[in-house]
């Protein structure tokens, strides 16, 4: 194990860290974030982190435990307003708009910019019905025939359909925890959302399930802009073409994945990648 001490020192040289941070921004950026700083109260977060997401790719954002990661997650489509001590600051654009601006509407945001959680969380309510929610309360569907074209298209972007067609007014908490988690994808692709964010989402799955959704993410991409949230470096390294490395707040460094898991630049990055901490 490496001395944490150490660690630290190595993060507070901002310079270091700026020279080493790697290709943070894209050349077709669908989310654009600069000098974003997250604040609890007095206690700081996030750390001037400036990133882009690549259109129609996935980036894996991956670091140690409380390091950020998911905070910095939670700002993208504005969760972070749910908490009354939580201050974001900075500029943070979804195809150019002001995703902070006054006159936007959080709940707007989050029908473009969805949301996959760490635990499946289903609705109290049938697996038609944990789908069309969102297309009923956005008026994406004018009659009956509509909704059911948009809860078929989505079971079947989330590879659920075939196996819940044959019953889809049973309750959505009644499936196993990978067929829950894909109704969560389900669910959010079918208010089409222009990107994904995902915390850990498989990370309560058992190893088939997980196989099954890294197979989803990465037909997903086809369509959507995925970030990812997650522990696994052997997870980041399958599903996604750009990986950032966070510590205690800041970006260490961001890059292409492949470059990231076998060329770090930062010696933070290789400490980790390497498991001596984490």
């Amino acid at each position: 194990m490496i001395d944490l001490s150490s660690s630290e020192s190595l993060v507070s040289d901002e310079i270091k860290i700026k020279e080493t941070v790697g290709d943070i921004f894209a050349d077709d950026a669908k989310m654009s974030m600069r000098n974003v700083n997250v604040f609890y109260d007095e206690k700081q977060a996030i750390k001037n982190v400036s990133l882009d997401l690549a259109r129609n790719q996935v980036t894996a954002l991956i670091g140690p435990s409380g390091c950020g990661k998911s905070t910095f997650l939670r700002c993208l489509n504005r969760m972070n307003d749910t908490i009354p001590i939580c201050r974001v600051e900075g500029e943070l654009k979804l195809e150019g708009d002001n995703i902070y601006a006054k006159n936007l509407d959080p709940v707007l945001l989050r029908a473009r910019v969805g949301m996959v959680f760490q635990k499946p969380n289903p609705f109290p309510k049938s697996i038609y019905d944990n789908v069309a929610y969102g297309p009923k309360i956005h008026g994406l569907a004018t009659n009956k025939a509509e909704l059911d074209e948009i809860v078929v298209s989505s079971l079947q972007k989330a590879g659920l359909f075939n196996e819940v067609k044959d019953r889809l007014e049973a309750p959505g908490t009644g499936l196993s925890g990978g067929q829950q988690q894909r109704l969560c994808i389900a669910r959010t692709i079918a208010v089409s959302p222009e990107v994904i964010l995902m915390d850990e989402p498989a990370s309560a799955l058992d190893p088939i399930a997980t196989a099954v959704i890294e197979e989803l993410i990465d037909e997903l991409k086809e369509k959507y802009t995925i970030a990812i949230v997650t522990h696994s470096m052997q997870q980041a390294a399958r599903v996604s073409q750009t990986t950032a490395y966070f510590h205690m707040g800041q970006l260490v460094e961001m890059g292409k994945t492949d470059q990231i898991f076998t060329n770090p630049t930062h010696e933070l990055t290789e400490n980790y990648i390497t498991g001596r901490f984490g």
